[in-house]
């Protein structure tokens, strides 16, 4: 198992993982997913289930998305 991993979203950086103990803290790379940034993760598939979310509610008019780290 790796200790950082990249999220790519529509072939496009997203953030990265950082391990932090059990968890992954995720780092945005763009403006999009800052509401991301810091959260933490059980695992890569579940940061990038949340940033697909976040690039999904980014294009609704003005929706702010709320997520708990799940770690």
């Amino acid at each position: 198992m790796f200790d950082n991993y990249i999220i790519e979203i529509d072939d496009k950086a997203a953030g990265i993982l950082v391990r932090t103990g059990r968890s992954f803290a995720f780092h945005a790379l763009e403006r999009t997913f800052a509401v991301l940034e810091g959260a933490l993760f059980t695992d890569a598939v579940a940061a990038e289930r949340a940033a697909r979310k976040v690039r999904r509610k980014s294009g609704s008019s003005g929706l702010t998305v709320a997520f708990e780290n799940v770690a």
